[in-house]
């Protein structure tokens, strides 16, 4: 059984005053999530701030208690997991947060945020997204798209039903057609995954994939560097690029226990 290590870094860019990026990763947890907002004056920061919070203190309150503890959000996938129903329950609940937090502000007035997250459930990984910010895995020297953009341009949900190739969409194709807090109920695309000793996921806002390449990023996620330094070189590219956006960019490692076994032992018998 492999655990994830994780690193992360964010930027506002070159094109922006602030970040409307928000980010969170636990190693503990097993928990890794990237959020993008939108929304004039503070409404981008407000949503993805409350996107953030209010997913990471559900799944800390609800993780390992049991699926008929009281409080949970009333929402459940019979083909999910626990661990699963667990993230999805916490992103329904995150998607009325902002919402309410919108209908109730004028100043908040159509506000919304992406989502991006990875958690660990065993041998397993879920998989969840809203929006376009995205989900990589990186295994065996391949780069994996795991996500599909909820962009007008790839949404699913449009597909035979809108011409690609015409000049509006592909004016408008990085419209989102689904974001969190826009609407009362929200429709995440969520499943499991095995996972295994030396994956490395990437979860990435549009800030990044814009300006990067994805064979760029897979050539740097090959680099012998550690986490730390990938994810430096991933923001410094999406600046050298143009910088367009806010960035950033959540990195997870798959390793074995036992290796983070023998390196926190050895931190205790030889002090270093």
């Amino acid at each position: 059984m492999a655990n994830l290590v994780g690193a992360a870094c964010s930027d506002v860019g070159l094109n922006r005053d602030n970040n409307e990026d928000s980010f969170f990763f636990d190693d503990s947890l097993g928990l890794y999530l990237v959020a993008d907002g939108m929304g004039g004056h503070a409404g981008g920061e407000v949503a993805s701030s409350l996107v953030v919070q209010t997913i990471t203190d559900y799944i800390k309150h609800f993780k390992d208690k049991p699926f008929e503890y009281p409080e949970r959000y009333n929402i459940f996938d019979n083909d999910l997991s626990p661990a699963s129903n667990t993230v999805l329950q916490a992103i329904h609940l995150a998607n009325q947060v902002v919402n309410s937090s919108a209908q109730n502000n004028e100043d908040l007035h159509n506000m919304g945020s992406t989502l991006a997250l990875i958690m660990t459930d065993g041998d397993d990984l879920t998989v969840a997204h809203v929006g376009d910010s995205r989900i990589f895995r990186h295994r065996g020297g391949e780069l994996t798209r795991l996500t599909v953009d909820h962009r007008l341009s790839e949404d699913p949900q449009f597909k035979g039903v809108i011409n690609y190739e015409s000049t509006m969409v592909s004016t408008l194709g990085h419209t989102l057609t689904r974001a969190m807090g826009v609407k009362p109920e929200v429709m995440p695309d969520i499943r499991q995954m095995p996972f295994q000793d030396g994956d490395i996921y990437l979860l990435s806002s549009d800030g990044l994939t814009d300006m990067v390449s994805e064979e760029m990023i897979g050539q740097v996620l090959d680099l012998d560097e550690n986490l730390d330094q990938k994810v430096q070189h991933l923001i410094e590219l999406a600046l050298a690029g143009g910088g367009m956006d806010n960035v950033t960019a959540v990195l997870a490692a798959a390793q074995p226990k036992t290796k983070s076994f023998r390196k926190l032992f050895n931190k205790i018998v030889k002090g270093n």
